[in-house]
Parts: C-alpha cells; sequence; structure tokens
C-alpha cells in the first residue's frame, strides 16, 4: 500500500512542478522548490512534512509554525487586498480617491472627469512640450522636465485607470 502512495506523490509532484524531476520537491543544494502561488507552496510543504518520517516532534511543530504564520501573511495580504478593491467603493476613501482624480485632470489643464479624447489630447501636447529630450540644455532644466514628465505620466495613468474601472462597471 505504501508503494501506491509513494508512486503516488511523485505523480502529483511530477504534474505540479510540470519540468522538473518527479523524483523530489527539492532542487539544488536540498532547498525547498517553490511553485510561484503561496498556497501551492505551503500545501507542498505540509505534504512534504507529513510524508517525512524522520523529522522529530520538534522539528513537525517547528515546520507547523511556520505553516501557521505563512497563513496568516496570506490573510494579511488578502485582507489588504480586500480593503483596497473597496475603497474604489462608497464611502471616506472614495471621496479621497475623487479628489485624487480631480487633480490629475487638473494638473494636465482640464476639467474634472473631461471626456478622455481631450485628456489624451492634452497629455500627449504637455508631454510634448517638457519632455526631457526636449529640454536637456542643462542639468537643472533636465532634472526640472524629467520630474515635471513624470507627473504628466502619473496623472494621465490615473485618468486612464479611472476610465478603464468605469468600463468594468
Amino acid at each position: 500500500m505504501d508503494q501506491i502512495f509513494e508512486r503516488l506523490e511523485k505523480l502529483v509532484k511530477a504534474w505540479v512542478s510540470s519540468g522538473t524531476s518527479a523524483g523530489s520537491s527539492y532542487g539544488r543544494a536540498g532547498t525547498r522548490q517553490t511553485y510561484g502561488d503561496p498556497d501551492l507552496d505551503a500545501a507542498m510543504a505540509e505534504l512534504d512534512d507529513f510524508l517525512d518520517t524522520s523529522k522529530t516532534e520538534s522539528e513537525k511543530r517547528e515546520a507547523e509554525e511556520l505553516r501557521a504564520q505563512a497563513e496568516r501573511e496570506r490573510r494579511a495580504r488578502e485582507d489588504q487586498n480586500r480593503r483596497y478593491r473597496t475603497s474604489w467603493g462608497n464611502g471616506a476613501s472614495a471621496d479621497a480617491t475623487n479628489a485624487v482624480i480631480e487633480d490629475a485632470y487638473k494638473y494636465l489643464g482640464l476639467k474634472p472627469y473631461s471626456p478622455f479624447a481631450e485628456v489624451k489630447a492634452a497629455y500627449k501636447k504637455l508631454l510634448f512640450k517638457y519632455h526631457p529630450d526636449r529640454n536637456a540644455s542643462g542639468p537643472d532644466q533636465l532634472k526640472k522636465a524629467t520630474e515635471t514628465s513624470t507627473r504628466i505620466n502619473a496623472a494621465y495613468q490615473i485618468i486612464e485607470a479611472y476610465e478603464e474601472s468605469k468600463k468594468a462597471r
């Protein structure tokens, strides 16, 4: 029966790793292989720890504590992502978001919530005027032009993201 489980373990690891050896989930120098997905990494680590009979009880407890810490970190990331997504909704954070968007329009010299075609035209016009390649007569002018064009790009990206979010609704 153990042979069946060992073979199943090898098959699952081979299927999940897609391109690494099916015999082990450890890479070079004995380091544990990561798959890029924190949940999958945690599951594979738990599977390895469960199947590894050479570990002592204290090592198993330490591994369990590390898994619990990883789970807490994952939940914190999810909570942060959830808060970020709801910041585009109603409430005080929506007022702050609207203020940022309106400032971006004003920085481009437009009325708030102007049509996107006007935004794009103003962006191109300002970027043409303040581009660092056109204002490189001295180090101070170059630095100022770089900062200005960076702000212009940031304002445009804010408005562009806002327009995309409107389309997605």
